[in-house]
């Protein structure tokens, strides 16, 4: 273990991957962590951060179910933590919590706060065409997002960005800007830039199959379908049916062609699977059928022989 080389004694509270990419920096630079706070226990992400957190040398401080447990907010009160850091996490944390530490909790958002508050900017950046997006780090209060600024960073997003290529790149970027923040708080306070609370912004919300806003909706463009695609691939999965089983489609590429096909046509096979769309036409290039084989759209073909003029539909 590292030696700590920072006093302020700091509570980390995170789950997989941002937290453990933040707990690593945190820890080879030496600072103060008294405590680390995982998911839940039932959380299938559990184990695996409180084995990274213990080989680093940190003390775990669980709970079973809520947060606002007796037991736990008092071990929490224990550590007498000067401040509390969130590195994703799936949990609100009630006032009774955000109140045991000297200088409150700050949390790691990986988009330009005020747009994209909510569970997934990833994915929404890029399905809506963004040009750029940011990482913020800002005070938390008891509603998700909302508090006072303290620092962000502004990126451009590549032109093929993923979900997963995002995710990774503010994982490191959160890392970054964590511990310049920690470094400079432990001799300063830390500055801070009320956000709005009036106005409409955009909403980062969760995607999953369960909420049924995962379906490709083959009424829109070719673009707008591609982007929907890459912002979902790989940790989603934009999906369609055929024959009744699900679809994961993981890239495609657009042909600009004008057709008269009813969106969500198979309009050619030969090479390869192409779909008509309410503009323009996908060529997929990369496609799951049900649980039974990841493929290429042209293997896909040879597999399946699906036909012209068959639809692809959501539910």
């Amino acid at each position: 273990m590292t030696e700590k080389k920072y006093k302020k004694r700091i509570l980390f509270i995170g789950m997989p991957d941002m937290a453990l990419v933040c707990l690593s920096k945190l820890a080879a630079k030496g600072i103060n962590i008294v405590g680390v706070v995982p998911p839940a226990k039932d959380d299938p992400t559990n184990k695996l951060m409180v084995d990274t957190a213990q080989t680093l040398g940190f003390d775990i401080i669980d709970y079973n179910i809520s947060l606002s447990d007796k037991g736990f907010l008092q071990r929490i009160k224990n550590l007498n933590a000067d401040l509390g850091v969130v590195a994703s996490f799936n949990k609100k944390l009630p006032k009774e919590l955000l109140q045991l530490t000297k200088d409150g909790f700050i949390n790691l958002h990986p988009s330009k706060l005020p747009d994209y508050r909510g569970a997934n900017p990833y994915s929404h950046v890029i399905i809506n065409g963004e040009e750029e997006s940011a990482i913020t780090l800002h005070f938390m209060d008891e509603n998700f997002d909302t508090g006072d600024i303290i620092s962000q960073y502004r990126f451009n997003l590549d032109l093929n960005e993923t979900m997963g290529t995002l995710f990774y790149r503010t994982n490191q970027m959160c890392a970054s800007m964590l511990y310049e923040a920690l470094d400079y708080y432990e001799t300063h306070d830390f500055p801070r830039k009320p956000q709005p609370k009036d106005g409409e912004y955009k909403k980062a919300e969760a995607l999953s199959f369960e909420k049924k806003n995962i379906f490709i909706d083959w009424n829109k463009s070719a673009e707008e379908i591609e982007r929907f695609i890459r912002g979902l691939n790989p940790y989603i999965g934009a999906i369609t049916c055929y024959n009744g089983t699900v679809l994961r489609i993981n890239s495609a590429y657009v042909i600009e062609k004008n057709h008269n096909f009813t969106p969500g046509t198979i309009c050619d096979t030969k090479n390869s699977l192409k779909v008509a769309c309410g503009e323009d036409i996908l060529e997929i290039d990369s496609i799951q059928y049900g649980a039974f084989f990841i493929s290429s759209g042209r293997d896909f073909v040879e597999r399946l022989n699906p036909k012209k003029g068959e639809i692809l539909y959501s539910e």
